[in-house]
């Protein structure tokens, strides 16, 4: 983890979520930290955010939960607070990628397609999995608008599933997904 000089103001609150990590917390600084590449206000806790309920269900709904493609990885919550604008090209600025970097925007209900429909080979940790999916795919569309999934790059994408909440903010989920 690399962290910045401490900082007075910041523009926005970003806050990933990401499970088995500790509070990044040093000495009452600000700080902006940089881990899995994804940046991190180390000194928020979460009762401070307006959306903390929707946030601690998210949390909750998503823990131990695998997406899976040619590998595994996990969903990591995501909230931006007093940002205004969730476009394309400011998720690549935010995040650092290159304006170049290719990015495809798909269908909320279509992205989850198969992870929530129950099929009859279902084993019962298989269905009871489909029913987590199903909860979360409610949850989200039950708390955010606007909800638009981000795949960024190519064969090693990373996924950003993001709307906005009751208070203006962005929330969702990051994962990675690899594809050859």
């Amino acid at each position: 983890m690399k962290c910045d000089r401490p900082t007075n103001t910041w523009t926005f609150l970003l806050i990933v979520i990401n499970l088995g990590k500790k509070d990044f917390s040093e000495s009452g600084h600000k700080y902006k930290c940089m881990e899995d590449n994804k940046i991190t206000d180390c000194n928020d806790s979460l009762d401070s955010v307006p959306d903390n309920q929707f946030i601690k269900e998210l949390k909750i709904a998503v823990q131990d939960l695998l997406w899976m493609s040619e590998s595994e990885y996990p969903l990591q919550v995501v909230y931006l607070h007093n940002w205004d604008d969730l476009s394309q090209e400011n998720l690549l600025q935010h995040y650092g990628y290159n304006p170049d970097t290719k990015v495809a925007i798909k269908d909320f209900t279509s992205f989850f397609n198969s992870v929530t429909r129950e099929q009859e080979w279902h084993n019962e940790e298989e269905a009871a999995e489909v029913k987590r999916y199903q909860f979360l795919v409610n949850l989200l569309t039950n708390n955010l608008h606007n909800i638009q999934v981000y795949r960024l790059g190519a064969v090693e994408i990373d996924v950003y599933i993001l709307g906005k909440t009751v208070h203006q903010a962005i929330a969702g989920l990051f994962t990675k997904i690899i594809e050859t």
